[in-house]
């Protein structure tokens, strides 16, 4: 399939487009990544965001390099996501960035970042009723990473997913107990 005719299922609107197609865009150097980027808040069309928004999350795993190039953007820009399908890939993002392993490249361009902002954002994302929980356990993880550069977060983390715990999903007791568990053993 060429470029073209793979891009046409891409923009439409009721496309059924395969995982193996976005990979394809992913890797291709060609298509800027500010350009998925700015797509991914697309707001009249929910799954050509959700598709812009898989692909940058696979460029974030797999070509750290190129996305380093909207890295100081898409934190930025980060409390104007709205789509919560997209903000299930961008957490995915966050937990690779914040990620104590984190290609080095990440760590110095997060370094020079508004992490409170961050912070304050993926927490806000967490204590939304209306947040799905694909995008909650995320969130757990987010900021568990972040415990060791903000006082505060180790507390309000171990509160609320104590308290999502409660009537959680299955999804939601797998990851909050896991949180749980490695809050118990970091230092106070």
């Amino acid at each position: 399939m060429d470029k073209q005719n793979l891009f046409d299922p891409f923009t439409a609107k009721k496309a059924k487009i395969k995982i193996p197609d976005l990979a394809v865009f992913a890797a291709d150097t060609a298509i800027p990544v500010t350009w998925w980027h700015a797509l991914s808040y697309h707001e009249q069309d929910d799954s050509l965001a959700f598709r812009a928004a898989w692909v940058l999350e696979h460029i974030a795993a797999y070509y750290p390099e190129r996305f380093s190039s909207v890295f100081a953007d898409f934190l930025s820009r980060l409390p104007d996501q709205r789509n919560r399908s997209c903000q299930r890939h961008f957490t995915k993002i966050l937990m690779m960035i914040t990620d104590p392993k984190a290609p080095d490249s990440y760590r110095d361009a997060y370094l020079q970042t508004d992490r409170e902002r961050l912070a304050e954002t993926v927490f806000g994302w967490l204590i939304d009723t209306s947040t799905p929980v694909a995008v909650q356990v995320n969130c757990l993880d987010i900021l568990y990473n972040l415990i060791a550069e903000f006082d505060w977060i180790k507390d309000e983390l171990k509160q609320q997913t104590e308290y999502l715990l409660r009537e959680g999903s299955a999804a939601m007791q797998s990851r909050g107990k896991k949180v749980l568990a490695k809050l118990s053993k970091s230092k106070p």
